[in-house]
């Protein structure tokens, strides 16, 4: 019974590792990909002579709001 309790916990415990591994690796790759995503948006704004304005709404999930205000004037 304690060598099926050791072999129980082990795998417990490999699969909660592989799953924190994961979740990481998927934290990671989606504010590495918002981040590109916002200096992209940024500079097309900026090229297009706009100002920016981004807020950040939640750090952990990396959602944010983007605003690109026209800076030349519209006659």
């Amino acid at each position: 019974m304690n060598l099926f309790q050791h072999k129980y916990g082990t795998s417990i415990l490999l699969i909660g590792i592989t799953l924190l591994l994961v979740v990481s690796l998927l934290l990671a790759s989606t504010s590495y990909f918002n981040t590109k995503e916002i200096e992209a948006l940024s500079s097309q704004c900026h090229e297009n002579g706009g100002e920016v304005s981004i807020e950040i709404h939640n750090d952990f999930t990396s959602s944010y709001s983007f605003e690109c205000r026209s800076l030349r004037n519209v006659s």
